[in-house]
């Protein structure tokens, strides 16, 4: 029987448009981050579009909590961004913002350092909404927004854990978000800040060392995606938000002024008031004027809410 070898040439042919084929997938993903290939999953392209996007590493020092002692670390940041500028209901940052930046709620149980623990917030804040406020109110959604790592300090994870709450989570500091991932909350994530502005843009965060945390605005920094927090509703399809807890250190009155408050409401916001500039007699005055209901003072938050949302949960006083 005669052997009938391949044709070389053929198989060099083949292999070379194969290479040429992916190649041209590869740049089309890389650079042209919109375009979906025929036939492939919105999802996958999704993937393959984050893959490309390769992150950066900053340098900078934090504080080790077991030595004392000053330590460098790198941080990945990813840089890849093309929607400074843009306005809050820009359709393209909507979209990039539901393909590229919110991470689904986790499917793995909690991965909690105190799972035995009900209430987590620094102050009672989750105890004194659902019981004085919310009274047990079950499957809402919420948005925490200066979230940690999703347990320490947390105003959300009871209503979470223990009432079947929907939301969202958005912790702008790299090291805490990935802290946050590993909790397996049954939430939203996102590694964003909100910005203090109606557009999308770049925020440089300075890093305090001496509690691993973003303190303010700076020149020079870990640098952030910046994204409107109108634009999050959207990408969200929300509308009305059960629970807002607002705490971003100093930046609370900046980011509340963003807002088209014709277009969304809040039942009940607790607004860190600690730090704001402003002072609580201007905020309690700019949402009042918006219609909303001054609960009072606890400690270093001021309550609001929507009268006619309170009616239906609030306890009457």
């Amino acid at each position: 029987m005669k052997t009938v070898y391949p044709n070389n040439k053929m198989l060099k042919k083949k292999f070379l448009y194969i290479l040429g084929l992916a190649f041209g997938i590869y740049l089309l993903l890389r650079y042209f981050p919109t375009f979906e290939i025929p036939g492939m999953p919105s999802d996958l392209a999704a993937t393959s579009r984050k893959e490309a996007a390769a992150p950066a590493a900053d340098t900078v020092i934090v504080l080790n909590q077991q030595t004392g002692k000053n330590e460098t670390k790198e941080l990945c940041v990813v840089r890849e961004y093309d929607f400074k500028g843009a306005s809050a209901d820009d359709p393209q940052l909507v979209t990039y913002i539901r393909k590229q930046l919110l991470e689904p709620p986790s499917l793995s149980p909690y991965h909690l350092s105190d799972p035995n623990k009900v209430h987590f917030s620094q102050y009672g804040q989750s105890k004194y909404a659902a019981e004085e406020i919310l009274r047990g109110m079950r499957g809402g959604f919420f948005i925490e927004a200066g979230a940690l790592d999703g347990e320490y300090l947390s105003n959300t994870l009871y209503f979470e854990r223990e009432l079947g709450w929907r939301g969202l989570l958005i912790e702008p500091h790299p090291e805490a978000y990935q802290q946050l991932r590993q909790k397996h909350r049954n939430a939203f994530v996102m590694n964003v800040a909100l910005s203090t502005t109606p557009e999308a843009t770049e925020i440089s965060f300075v890093l305090d060392p001496k509690y691993n945390e973003l303190s303010h605005i700076g020149e020079k920094g870990v640098k952030v995606i910046g994204v409107p927090f109108y634009s999050i509703l959207l990408a969200l399809e929300v509308k009305v938000v059960d629970f807002l807890s607002l705490d971003v250190e100093a930046f609370e009155m900046k980011i509340l002024q963003t807002i088209p408050w014709d277009k969304v409401r809040f039942r009940l916001m607790c607004i860190e008031v600690d730090h704001i500039p402003e002072g609580v007699e201007y905020l309690k005055k700019y949402l009042t004027e918006r219609g909303y209901e001054f609960l009072g003072v606890r400690d270093v938050d001021a309550w609001f809410g929507w009268p006619s949302l309170l009616e239906e949960t609030k306890k009457p006083r």
